[in-house]
């Protein structure tokens, strides 16, 4: 179904040139197929006011040290459809957004018409992923890189379930010395490939992406 009216759109970046600019650039560029009707630096500040808009143009990377993933989610939780409007070089937090349920990516570098088409299509409730981008997913190899043996992922999968280190190691008939030097080289291997885990909730966000526990499913 074609879109019948302007497209609301938002942008949240922490910088305030790029969104002065790129207000801009669109208004001069969409002959009116999309609207620039806010922007906000932080998604959290985005979600204090009231906007009505259909897309959230979001930076991947912002000053609140926010979380990709989160973002995303909780602005899909609003009612927004989210296309990622970034640099894209950090593929680990393009990963993240994907994982939120994000719609879509456009690089800041791609000309302005593309990216246009691409808040255009993500408002039809189409996916926008380019093959230079689905390439660069598809080989981020340090992704997977962190490569946990059978044990490290036992003491992973366990720690990250709940339980605490003596009840971790009386399960698995070890010392608890043990499951902290595996707890030591798991957060090693992962700081490693650029997926650091220093706390215990950073390791259950490693073990999801990592297939090692299931998502959480929310209460119904």
């Amino acid at each position: 179904m074609s879109v019948l009216r302007p497209v609301r759109t938002v942008i949240v970046d922490d910088h305030e040139a790029i969104r002065l600019g790129l207000t801009a650039a669109l208004g001069h560029h969409t002959q009116q197929s999309v609207v620039i009707v806010g922007s906000a630096p932080t998604v959290t500040e985005l979600l204090s006011q009231d906007v009505d808009a259909d897309v959230v143009l979001l930076d991947l990377s912002l000053d609140d040290g926010s979380d990709p993933k989160d973002n995303v989610e909780a602005l899909i939780d609003a009612g927004f459809r989210v296309l990622v409007y970034s640099i894209a070089d950090n593929i680990r937090m393009v990963r993240r957004a994907l994982a939120g349920g994000a719609d879509g990516i456009c690089r800041k570098a791609e000309p302005i018409a593309q990216t246009v088409a691409s808040i255009l299509a993500v408002a039809e409730g189409q996916t926008v992923l380019s093959q230079e981008m689905l390439a660069a997913i598809e080989g981020d190899q340090a992704y997977v890189a962190a490569s946990l043996g059978p044990r490290e992922r036992q003491v992973l999968s366990l720690y990250a379930a709940g339980l605490e280190i003596p009840e971790v190691a009386r399960t698995l008939f070890i010392t608890e010395n043990s499951v902290k030097e595996y707890l030591k080289r798991i957060r090693a291997k992962y700081t490693q490939v650029d997926r650091p885990a220093a706390s215990k909730l950073e390791l259950f966000r490693r073990a999801i992406e990592d297939g090692i526990v299931p998502p959480v499913e929310p209460l119904t």
